[in-house]
């Protein structure tokens, strides 16, 4: 067996191994859970899919080596670093029940001339749900964590379309994002 094959297979075998590794790290962060909450005798599912991004800047920058480790064992990627962008909030959406009310009120004057008022209200609150120790709880429908919105790649073989369309389909497979939201770019040389 050709030495450079074996060796072609060998990268590809450790390329595919860390790729594993990392879409195991980072899935947690994309996959979609369904939570019950329970209501009295009745459960109710409520289904939301938390994207939770690490939690500190040194779980992201942890994040972020293990990506540029990743990255520089594509062919011609050369030394790579890497920036992730998350979105800066988490939102969380409760149930809500809202009261509307209308009332339309006619008048007439003594000249014959009509008028008609209406007037509209909301009334809103946030619907409560008993928990175990007998308390109420605000009724979460959705939950959303801060997730990735995007990521740059610099890489010193960057200049190359065949490496940049490698890194692009390699973190668009591990962070599971769209094309446009991945940018590669070249590596000023020192």
């Amino acid at each position: 067996m050709d030495v450079t094959l074996l060796k072609n297979k060998k990268a590809l075998m450790f390329t595919v191994l860390v790729a594993g590794a990392l879409v195991m790290l980072l899935g947690r962060f994309f996959t979609a859970q369904e939570r019950v909450l329970e209501n009295g005798d009745s459960q109710i599912p409520i289904a939301y899919v938390p994207q939770t991004p690490p939690a500190d800047v040194t779980d992201i920058r942890a994040v972020e080596e293990r990506l540029e480790e990743f990255f520089t064992l594509v062919e011609g990627a050369g030394k790579v670093r890497v920036m992730v962008g998350f979105t800066a909030h988490r939102e969380t959406v409760f149930a809500m029940d809202i009261i509307s009310s209308e009332s339309l009120t006619r008048e007439e004057d003594a000249q014959g001339g009509n008028r008609e008022m209406r007037q509209t209200s909301d009334q809103s609150q946030t619907v409560l749900v008993p928990d175990r120790n007998g308390s109420s709880r605000p009724l979460v429908l959705r939950e959303s964590e801060p997730r990735i919105e995007g990521i740059v790649i610099i890489a010193e073989g960057g200049d190359s379309p065949l490496v940049r369309a490698e890194l692009t389909r390699a973190a668009q497979a591990v962070l599971g994002l769209d094309a446009h939201r991945i940018q590669v770019l070249t590596m000023r040389s020192e």
